[in-house]
């Protein structure tokens, strides 16, 4: 029986409901989730040096392949949201790269949404690998170092985080 995807703790990026991310009705659009998640990918890669212009250097890409949202209140324009991310330590070395995120209110840490999103690591020419190359795999390890030492989701904050439909 295979070990399942860990949780760690989570990094978090601040953000601002901007007027251009609200529909008609006032709310953040769904589809601006995307670009929270971006940016808190981003923000992470960046303190560990997993960021584009470093996996380049490798002539490594990086394709989004799953993506699962699960919205559960609105947020309007001028709120401030916190971005929580994890980077799952996979139970083996694979060239995926799988993260979780949930979107919360600063004002009350009430949850707008949460979300998986699952990622090849494979050389710029479309070969797949079975495996990360060592420098990448080490770079991996410090991001799971760095998680550790965050805070961590409480349990009922998990619940459907990791059982909605599986990336995989």
């Amino acid at each position: 029986m295979s070990k399942p995807v860990q949780v760690l703790g989570y990094h978090e990026t601040p953000g601002r409901v901007r007027f251009g991310e609200v529909d008609r009705y006032g709310y953040l659009w769904h589809g601006h989730a995307l670009a929270y998640f971006e940016a808190a990918r981003a923000d992470l890669a960046r303190r560990t040096r997993l960021s584009v212009s470093d996996l380049l250097e490798f002539n490594l890409a990086v394709p989004m392949v799953d993506l699962w949202i699960e919205y559960k209140k609105p947020a309007h324009e001028e709120e401030e949201l916190v971005t929580q991310i994890s980077l799952l330590r996979q139970p083996l070395r694979t060239p995926f790269i799988q993260f979780a995120y949930r979107i919360v209110k600063l004002q009350d840490g009430q949850e707008v949404l949460r979300g998986r999103t699952r990622q090849l690591i494979m050389p710029q020419n479309g070969t797949l690998r079975t495996r990360l190359p060592d420098e990448i795999q080490s770079r991996l390890e410090s991001v799971w170092s760095y998680l550790e030492t965050r805070p961590r989701w409480q349990e009922e904050q998990l619940l459907g985080l990791l059982g909605g439909p599986p990336c995989s």
